[in-house]
């Protein structure tokens, strides 16, 4: 038998034996001898930690649940390799550092204030212009700003934060200069492949109403 299930018959016995008794002095002892048993059980019970990987994964749940107020305003600039996005928050530099939560890809920037003056804000980017070494990117406050450093996987300029893709080919060397129709409808075929179901219901019914008005002359 275990010293963990002798103590824990101990206390079973002691309690039922505390029931039977009268005298305070007895009384105080055998509490005494209970509050004893029941931290040295407690010591050699065996206590479940939940593993770190759940831990973020279920802290990451709670996080993505919440509400969050996106960030739009924002100045950034790049020199290099490197990319330097600044956040005017008033007296950011207060608020507690695990309140705030970056999360880097090779292609993709979250980071999440939680409680900022009662509301908790997000600044994101899905799919950057083009690959960052995550790694080595990372965030800092000062009193009054959220900086967020990114750096590029490659030494390369950036148009812009976001990547966009291309709806259109406009490429003048594929332009049909002798039949500015043909390359008109071109256009239009590659819209309709390339646009959203709004844009080809657009597109459907110009080429519709087109059709009917051909028809008429």
């Amino acid at each position: 038998m275990s010293e963990l299930e002798n103590l824990q018959l101990d206390l079973e016995e002691v309690q039922q034996v505390l029931g039977t008794l009268k005298r305070k002095g007895n009384i105080e002892y055998l509490n005494n001898r209970i509050k004893y048993l029941e931290n040295s059980i407690k010591i050699l019970t065996p206590q479940k930690v939940e593993q770190p990987e759940k831990q973020h994964e279920q802290n990451s749940k709670d996080q993505d649940s919440l509400q969050y107020q996106g960030i739009t305003k924002y100045a950034w600039d790049q020199e290099g390799n490197k990319i330097k996005i600044i956040i005017s928050m008033d007296g950011i530099g207060q608020l507690p550092k695990e309140n705030i939560i970056s999360s880097f890809s090779t292609h993709s920037v979250d980071v999440k204030i939680l409680n900022y003056k009662g509301i908790n804000q997000r600044f994101g980017i899905k799919k950057t212009f083009d690959d960052l070494k995550d790694r080595e990117c990372s965030i800092k406050t000062t009193n009054n700003s959220l900086i967020i450093n990114l750096i590029k996987k490659e030494n390369k300029h950036w148009d812009q934060l976001a990547y966009k893709e291309k709806l259109i080919n406009t490429d003048s060397s594929k332009v049909d200069k002798e039949d500015p129709q043909a390359s008109l409808m071109n256009m239009m075929k590659e819209m309709y492949q390339n646009g959203d179901d709004e844009m080809k219901r657009t597109i459907a019914q110009a080429w519709s109403k087109s059709q009917q008005e051909k028809g008429f002359k």
